[in-house]
């Protein structure tokens, strides 16, 4: 062997890392670029964090290098934001700069590049997307619409509950009859159209398919191949299932449901009196040309993913925190029987009428967002924040401690309290609510803390309270008891 090639060759690997480690942090300053971990040549952080970019790990790198910092992944350059501050700035004022989408390879094939509305750049062809789908599906008038038909699907959820005989023994699985509920939430919007069991068989092969679809899309197994070019051939057959598996939905909702609503659109006139469900305006809109059938079909593909898991994700999440939490349950019960008495079924205009209920789902979907670093945002040129500058194609991801909720939540990123929810409701506010009381108690008239519970800071279950001479807002302390065995739960 030749030691000196060797050698050589060792010392020359070792200039290059000292001198890009060196390039990389005079222009770090140059640019005011965010701190981060040192990068490494070809790799950049991924050897350091690996493929699991997960909110928690995210957390804990915000713990150690700030409220914003960067992620060299490869090619890939990653920011990350961890105040409510750097979160507004990124997402509202500077939010034409940061309003593009970020994709990957996987992305790429499920968007067609870009041809939907959620994973595109902001630009021409996403304004004209949203343009054509904000009538059929973002105003109060489809609300008002499809109003009677969602309550008939949840009040089918509850009949069907009831008349399983195991749900009073065995227990049943809520989700598959909340998944039927949000498909035909979904599709009668869509295509007039709803499944008529669990059992549909067209209904199974869509969920199925979506499910494999939100797997492959989902997962953190691909990352390596989209941040380091070199590793891609490793990934060709991960690839090659994604593109199977988008062949195949389209086909399902170009044969099953596009051609149809087609068929049907040919025996009416397509006025506005003759428009009945969303795809009608969306198919209108292609016949005019603005958009190709290729852009038709994504924006179905869109909103099955987009609509769908992410509001059942929340619904299970919801139930989920309830029966971790009996006190909190029993005063929505209390709330909602003294309101609209026992019984009585709710309404979407109810709900103005609940502010428990309301703080309940506000501290639902902060707590347990469906997507907890929502989706990644990318400028496209060199936008200033108030302490940095990202780099150009940069994605930009918040993490939930970002949420400008979470501090004055009173329980953090990581625990419930619906109370300080309902603080922050500045009409809604109980008057029975003093620094002598609970205030999750005195939402519902119950005694004094001294005797009551409230939400945990650290946990779902229940928290014992006890008082303090300070204001309301922080005048409660809570101690979380040990979990009962069995009385977790988790996101299926």
């Amino acid at each position: 062997m030749d030691f000196v090639f060797v050698d050589k060759l060792l010392v020359g690997l070792l200039a290059s890392v000292v001198v890009t480690i060196v390039v990389s942090k005079i222009r770090g300053r140059k640019l005011r670029l965010p701190p981060g971990p040192i990068p490494v040549p070809i790799f950049g952080n991924w050897l350091q964090v690996g493929d699991d970019l997960n909110h928690r790990n995210l957390a804990a790198m915000a713990r150690r290098f700030g409220d914003i910092f960067l992620l060299r992944m490869g090619i890939r350059n990653l920011v990350v934001v961890s105040s409510p501050e750097l979160a507004k700035e990124v997402l509202h004022t500077q939010g034409v700069e940061f309003g593009s989408r970020t994709r990957n390879l996987v992305f790429d094939i499920f968007t067609a590049k870009g041809q939907s509305m959620a994973f595109t750049v902001y630009g021409d062809h996403w304004r004209k997307m949203r343009r054509i789908t904000t009538v059929p599906f973002f105003t109060n008038k489809v609300v008002q619409q499809y109003r009677p038909g969602w309550e008939a699907e949840a009040a089918f959820v509850v009949d069907n509950v009831r008349a399983d005989p195991r749900a009073a023994t065995d227990g049943v699985v809520l989700r598959r009859h909340l998944q039927l509920m949000m498909y035909n939430n979904m599709y009668r919007i869509m295509f007039d159209r709803r499944f008529e069991s669990m059992d549909d068989p067209l209904f199974l092969r869509l969920r199925a398919l979506n499910d494999k679809r939100s797997r492959l899309a989902q997962s953190f197994e691909y990352n390596y191949g989209d941040f380091i070019p070199i590793l891609r051939p490793f990934l060709r057959r991960y690839l090659r299932l994604c593109e199977e598996v988008n062949e195949t939905r389209l086909k399902l909702f170009k044969d099953y449901f596009l051609d149809e609503r087609k068929k049907l659109a040919s025996t009416k006139s397509m006025d506005n009196n003759g428009l009945k469900c969303a795809i009608d305006h969306i198919m209108k809109a292609q016949q005019k040309g603005e958009i190709n059938e290729e852009n038709v079909l994504y924006i179905i593909e869109n909103i099955n993913v987009a609509s769908i898991e992410t509001t059942l994700w929340s619904i299970e999440w919801g139930i989920a925190e309830l029966v971790n939490n009996p006190e909190i349950q029993q005063k929505l019960r209390d709330e909602m029987d003294a309101v609209l008495g026992a019984g009585h079924q709710i309404t979407e205009p109810d709900t103005h009428k609940l502010p428990y209920l309301q703080a309940v789902i506000k501290e639902t979907l902060r707590l347990r967002m469906a997507i907890p670093l929502l989706l990644p945002h990318m400028n496209l040129h060199d936008p200033s924040s108030p302490a940095t500058t990202s780099p150009p194609r940069a994605r930009s991801s918040s993490t939930p401690g970002s949420s400008p909720t979470t501090q004055s939540s009173g329980g953090g990123p990581t625990s419930s309290a619906p109370s300080a929810s309902w603080r922050r409701r500045g009409t809604s506010r109980p008057a029975a609510t003093t620094s002598g009381s609970c205030p999750s108690a005195s939402a519902a008239g119950a005694a004094p803390a001294s005797s009551s519970r409230c939400p945990s800071s650290a946990s779902p279950s229940a928290a014992s309270c006890r008082t303090s001479s300070s204001p309301p807002r922080r005048g409660w302390t809570c101690s979380t008891p040990p979990r009962r065995a069995g009385s977790s739960a988790s996101r299926s």
